[in-house]
């Protein structure tokens, strides 16, 4: 079996480890497009990972026509995207003899597009899933082979969920890859319209006059390693990992982003428009002595 990998991240590395293992796969070429954030984040290199077992692999920034012809060249029997970062012509989805096979983080067609997981979040959602699948012409819209529904931890970050899927995305992959390449699993249409995302900013602004419920889901999309929200306090920036949603029965909202109570441990409450979260993790920068935290850290004061 010719296998061609267009792959990137820690989920495609777990995929080239399996495949390397058998002896009915001919890894003919790895396609990837590293970033130094991947490394950031703890990632194995695909890059690195190839070129310790010689395993062939480029590192383009584009699908170069060049490219093409040699995936064409190979003649592949399957071709697999995982995590690639960039589209990938139509000549190359229709030329493999088993078909073009993407990993999709999501419970397709619902959260079609480039970070599904990070949207989950931000809209609330208490479940998502993953999906493999059939490329067509279009982005996410093939058919599905397999797909799984996994739950949303309360608490869980942007980072976490990301990272959590490409370890449930791999291996829902490795444990159906036989019935896969055999056959035995008949693919099905994707029914209904689903939806598309979007690629999201990396920065988030706190808005306070948003609810409480948007803020936190915002706060846990962006949180560390990621870039983390951020607010400002005077002439300092204050960048938020983690709040939780705080009572204060009968004292009435104090305004949008205005510090109502200072708590052990240097936590604060902030007003918001429907309630009041505890901030809980948080970085001052530049930071500040104890002595400026009497300015900066006491009621009344309003993050801009």
């Amino acid at each position: 079996m010719k296998v061609i990998v267009f792959g990137c991240q820690q989920i495609a590395v777990d995929v080239l480890k399996y495949l390397f293992e058998r002896n009915d796969v001919d890894l003919s070429l790895v396609i990837t497009y590293e970033l130094p954030l991947d490394k950031t984040y703890g990632y194995m290199s695909v890059l690195d990972y190839c070129c310790n077992r010689k395993i062939p692999v480029i590192n383009p920034k584009s699908v170069t026509d060049d490219i093409v012809k040699t995936v064409l060249d190979i003649e592949p029997d399957i071709i697999l995207s995982i995590y690639y970062r960039k589209i990938l012509p139509q000549s190359l989805i229709d030329c493999p003899k088993f078909g073009c096979i993407n990993i999709h983080p999501s419970i397709l067609p619902y959260y079609r597009g480039p970070v599904p997981t990070a949207w989950a979040i931000e809209n609330g959602e208490k479940e998502f899933g993953i999906t493999i699948h059939y490329m067509d012409d279009s982005l996410d819209t093939g058919d599905i082979l397999i797909q799984k529904v996994h739950p949303i931890l309360d608490d869980e970050t942007g980072y976490e969920l990301y990272t959590r899927a490409m370890v449930l995305g791999a291996n829902l992959f490795i444990n159906n890859y036989d019935d896969i390449v055999s056959g035995k699993i008949e693919a099905r249409p994707q029914v209904g319209i689903g939806s598309y995302y979007g690629k999201k900013s990396g920065k988030y602004v706190i808005d306070w006059k948003q609810s409480t419920s948007e803020i936190m889901s915002l706060i846990r999309v962006h949180a560390k390693p990621f870039n983390p929200a951020q607010t400002i306090l005077f002439n300092r920036y204050v960048l938020i990992n983690r709040v939780e949603k705080y009572d204060l029965p009968g004292v009435p909202l104090q305004g949008c982003g205005v510090i109502v109570k200072i708590l052990h441990e240097d936590q604060f409450i902030v007003s918001c428009a429907d309630g009041y979260l505890r901030v809980v993790d948080y970085e001052i920068a530049p930071s500040i002595t104890d002595e400026e935290k009497k300015v900066y850290l006491i009621e009344g004061n309003r993050f801009g």
